[in-house]
C-alpha cells in the first residue's frame, strides 16, 4: 500500500469554504478550483477570473487555467458542467502520468464527479483519515495563525467581562447595562463586534445564562441574571488566514447560586488534570477518562461512568473533552471516548463541562499545542468565575 505522502490526491472545492482545497493549494478563492497532488508535485486549476491572483499566491508546482483544460468545450460536449470538470481532470491525470494509480479523494467528494471519473477508468478511494492527518501536525506558521486568532478571542472575552462588570443588578435580579436589560443577544453583539475589529468573523458565539447554560450548544437568548452561570464560548475564524481559535469561560455576576461554585471548582480541577496529561503519545481517550474520573469523584455523572446503552446522558459531563482546531473549528484528533493518539503539533481544545438542567452549567476551555513532553497553552485569558 502506498504511503500517505505518495498517494495521488484530488480535491474539487472552493478553498474559502473547503479546508482540504485550501490546505492543498494555499490559495483562497470563493469558487471551485481543482487541486491535484501526484508524484510529489501539486497542481492547481482555476478559472480565468482567479488566474492572475493564483499566479501570485498559490503554493503549487504548476498552475493551469480552466481554458487550458478545455472545460467549457467539454461542458458543451457532455451537456454537464460537473461532468466536464471530471473529464478535464481525467485528461490532466493522464497527462501527468497519474491515471493508473488509485486516486484518494475527501469523503464528501461529489458523486457526479466520482461517477464520471470512474466511467473513464479511474479508481477513486475516499479517505477522511488521510485528509485529516495531512492537517494534524501544525507548522509553527500555522500555530502562529491560530495564536493570532486566539488573541482576538481573548480581547472579545475581555470586552464581555468589562460589560458584565459595568452592569448593575436590578431589583428583580436582571443585569442592567447602560439603562437597559443586559441580554445574551446584547452581550454577544459586543463580543462579535470586538472580533470584527480584529478581522475575525464569528458564527454562533455562545452567551448562555441560567438554565440555558445546561445545553452546551445553546446560543443563549433573553435577559442575563445575577447569581446564574453565564457561559461564553467564542470560536471565530481569522478572515485573512482562515484559521480558527476556540475558548470558553464561565462567569457569575455577584454571588453564585447554590451549587454553582462547587460545579465550577470541579470543572476547573478536571481541566487542570486533563491539561497535565496532554503530550505526544498519550491517547485522547485516556485524557478524557482522567477528566471524567475527577468529575465522577466530585459527585457528577459522566459518559465514562454513568452512560446507559441506548440512552442519552443529559446531566453531568456528557460530551468529549476536546477536539482539534485549525482550518476547521472541529477537526482531528478527538479527545473523547474515541481511540486516537496525540502527536506533536496537534492543536487541541481541553474543555470539560458539567451541566444540570435546573441550575445551568459550567464549561472551561483552553487551546493547546501538543509537544513531545507536554503541551504549550495558547490561551492566556484568566479563569475567574465571579465578576
Amino acid at each position: 500500500m502506498a504511503s500517505e505522502d505518495s498517494r495521488t490526491l484530488l480535491v474539487i472545492g472552493a478553498p474559502q469554504h473547503d479546508a482540504a482545497a485550501y490546505h492543498l493549494s494555499g490559495f483562497l478563492a470563493p469558487d471551485a478550483v481543482i487541486c491535484v497532488r501526484a508524484a510529489g508535485k501539486k497542481y492547481l486549476a482555476v478559472s480565468s477570473l482567479e488566474y492572475s491572483r493564483a499566479e501570485k499566491q498559490a503554493k503549487v508546482d504548476e498552475l493551469l487555467s480552466y481554458d487550458e483544460l478545455e472545460i467549457s468545450k467539454l461542458a458543451k460536449e457532455l451537456k454537464s458542467g460537473p461532468k466536464a470538470y471530471a473529464a478535464a481532470i481525467a485528461n490532466l491525470l493522464k497527462r501527468i502520468g497519474a491515471s493508473d494509480s488509485p486516486i484518494t479523494v475527501p469523503p464528501d467528494f461529489a458523486i457526479v464527479h466520482a461517477d464520471e471519473l470512474r466511467a473513464r477508468g479511474l479508481t477513486l478511494t475516499p479517505s477522511a483519515k488521510l485528509f485529516d492527518n495531512l492537517r494534524r501536525s501544525k507548522t509553527e506558521e500555522e500555530i502562529g495563525h491560530i495564536q493570532k486568532t486566539q488573541r482576538a478571542v481573548e480581547a472579545a472575552c475581555a470586552r464581555a467581562v468589562e460589560v458584565l462588570r459595568e452592569s448593575d443588578i436590578g431589583s428583580d435580579g436582571v443585569l442592567q447595562w447602560r439603562g437597559e436589560p443586559l441580554t445574551s443577544e446584547l452581550l454577544r453583539a459586543e463580543i462579535d463586534i470586538e472580533l470584527l475589529r480584529r478581522n475575525c468573523a464569528a458564527d454562533g458565539t455562545i452567551v448562555a445564562g441560567g438554565a440555558q447554560a445546561a445545553d452546551p450548544h445553546e446560543r443563549g437568548s433573553g435577559p442575563l441574571r445575577a447569581g446564574e452561570a453565564i457561559i461564553l464560548d467564542i470560536f471565530p475564524m481569522d478572515l485573512s488566514t482562515r484559521y480558527y481559535a476556540d475558548m470558553t469561560r464561565t462567569f457569575a455576576k455577584g454571588e453564585p447560586n447554590e451549587g454553582l461554585q462547587k460545579m465550577y471548582d470541579a470543572v476547573l480541577e478536571s481541566q487542570e488534570a486533563g491539561l497535565a496529561m496532554v503530550k505526544a503519545g498519550v491517547n485522547g481517550k485516556d485524557v478524557h477518562s482522567k477528566v471524567a474520573e475527577v468529575l465522577h469523584e466530585a459527585g457528577y455523572k459522566t459518559n465514562v461512568h454513568d452512560q446507559e446503552a441506548g440512552k442519552p446522558l443529559t446531566e453531568g459531563f456528557f460530551h468529549g473533552t476536546g477536539h482539534g482546531v485549525g482550518l476547521e473549528l472541529h477537526e482531528a484528533p478527538r479527545v473523547a471516548l474515541a481511540d486516537e493518539e496525540l502527536i506533536p503539533g496537534d492543536v487541541i481544545s481541553i474543555e470539560p463541562g458539567v451541566y444540570a438542567p435546573k441550575i445551568g452549567g459550567v464549561r472551561i476551555e483552553d487551546l493547546v499545542v501538543v509537544t513531545e513532553d507536554g503541551c504549550r497553552n495558547l490561551t492566556e485569558f484568566p479563569k475567574e468565575f465571579r465578576v
